[in-house]
């Protein structure tokens, strides 16, 4: 897991994770994930650079991630796209259309 954020849903999310599993996070997380038996927390300074970039675009690439879209809204209707995020329960991206 890549933890960037800290706090209770961090904590949350650290009670799904199994034997063997691994939380990456960068130093400055606050509070720091907690040890765990059986995980692995590794903290990590982050370096931006061209060769940094490129690894991760190859890597995205490689995964292939399917990205949900829950519902498209024209620019325009920028208020009704928040409308539907503080109804909660969105699962999936709000897309705002440009033209």
């Amino acid at each position: 897991m890549l933890a960037l954020a800290g706090g209770d849903a961090l904590a949350r999310c650290l009670e799904t994770i199994r034997d063997g599993g691994r939380v990456a996070y960068p130093n400055g997380v606050e509070p720091e994930p907690k040890k765990r038996r059986g995980i692995e927390i590794i903290p990590y300074d982050g370096r931006a650079g061209l060769r940094e970039f490129e690894h991760l675009n190859r890597a995205v690439e490689m995964a292939r991630p399917q990205i949900v879209i829950a519902a498209t809204y024209k620019l325009a209707e920028a208020a009704k796209a928040h409308q539907r995020l503080s109804a909660g329960h969105v699962l999936g991206k709000i897309v705002l259309r440009m033209h």
